[in-house]
């Protein structure tokens, strides 16, 4: 009798037909992707002096963009400047790179969405992007305060662009289905961009982010919004390790939200430029380039920068990357850790944006039979009420 309970009840939990493997959730979507690279440049802000560059009155953002095209049976391998395919318009992602992290970093996961239909963008921020890997002065960690606003202006470009009358992305944006995404640092971007009170975009209604370097940000921090956040981490991350940076988040968010934590997997081999199987943590490899770059006082000036408020800031038990020492056993393999993100992400996005059966389903049950692969599920709670 008590077998029979339990049948029947996963019976009804799993949607109908509903095909939700990992490979189902990795099959490319039925359009073609195109590719451009849209060399973005804000006028109305500046970028500040770092590592002997001098100032500029602007920000440069050159900005790779995935898009749904018209081609037979689809593509995973995205063609230079094509049309947009018909049946738009469609979701916009915004995608933030980490640090040391440039444009085409994620490419696997914006590729994967755009075959399904999405509009994918993800700039090179100017300061903290992958030439400051081998820059004397390091990146500049405190320019994450003006990410947020860079994550506007990119969708404020390609929402003018598909408004915009004979446009190659006319028609092209759906303007209620606009989503973040980041890894790291650009994870860290993506939870300003969403919740904090004063930079957030209102135009946010989901945020997938990997990897969050978001040990600092209070309970309160996350008492603006509540769109549904998706986290994923590693629990061998030794540069945001996963217990005091998603696992904290996931813990004091409001939204709807899930965690999906990769056993052995690592912070660098989130990144799609890491692709070799490696004998030994690949964050041996991100550490090399980050200690001693990242220092306590830039922590506490980027902290000062996005806190404003000093409640948005609590720093208990933070630490510096690269305290702990690497496991002695093998990662898990960076092209596995790619395919359990790509798969997540998509789910994502489609059971929100297009409420999506199978998205769903992977989300809920698919995704938690990788035996490599825990999931925690947390419900939206109340927002207290906001006073003038």
């Amino acid at each position: 009798m008590r077998i029979a309970l339990i049948a029947a009840l996963l019976a009804v939990a799993l949607p109908v037909g509903a095909r939700c493997t990992l490979d189902d959730l990795l099959a490319v979507g039925k359009y073609g992707v195109g590719h451009r690279q849209l060399p973005l440049v804000d006028t109305t802000r500046g970028t500040d002096a770092w590592g002997g560059r001098p100032a500029a009155d602007s920000r440069p953002l050159p900005t790779e963009v995935w898009y749904p095209i018209a081609t037979p049976n689809g593509g995973a391998t995205p063609v230079e400047d094509q049309p947009l395919a018909s049946g738009g318009p469609f979701p916009l992602i915004v995608n933030s790179p980490g640090l040391g992290d440039a444009g085409p970093g994620e490419a696997y996961a914006g590729i994967a969405l755009a075959s399904r239909g999405y509009v994918v963008a993800s700039p090179t921020f100017p300061l903290t992007n992958t030439s400051f890997l081998v820059d004397p002065a390091g990146p500049y960690l405190q320019d994450v305060k003006n990410q947020p606003a860079d994550v506007s202006f990119i969708i404020d470009t390609l929402v003018a662009l598909g408004r915009a009358s004979g446009a190659w992305l006319a028609g092209g944006i759906d303007e209620k289905k606009i989503g973040v995404s980041g890894l790291s640092l650009g994870g860290l971007s993506t939870l300003l961009v969403t919740y904090h009170p004063t930079l957030r975009d209102r135009r946010v209604r989901a945020a997938a982010a990997m990897a969050p370097a978001s040990c600092w940000l209070s309970t309160s921090f996350y008492d603006s919004a509540k769109p549904p956040l998706l986290l994923l981490g590693g629990d061998e991350d030794l540069i945001t390790p996963l217990p005091t940076n998603a696992e904290r988040t996931f813990e004091r968010a409001r939204s709807p939200r899930r965690l999906v934590t990769l056993a052995k997997a690592t912070h660098t081999a989130f990144s799609g430029f890491i692709a070799a199987p490696s004998p030994t943590s690949y964050d041996i490899l991100g550490c090399s380039f980050i200690e001693e770059k990242v220092t306590q006082a830039q922590v506490d000036a980027t902290i000062a920068g996005f806190g404003g408020d000093p409640s948005l800031v609590d720093p208990t038990g933070c630490e510096l990357p690269c305290v702990a020492a690497p496991p002695a056993t093998a990662p898990m393999a960076a092209s596995r850790q790619h395919d359990l993100t790509q798969a997540a992400i998509v789910a994502f996005f489609e059971s929100t944006f297009r409420k999506s059966k199978q998205g769903a389903c992977f989300l809920s049950h698919g995704l938690a039979k990788e035996d490599d692969v825990t999931v925690r599920r947390g419900k939206g709670r109340k927002l207290p009420r906001q006073h003038p």
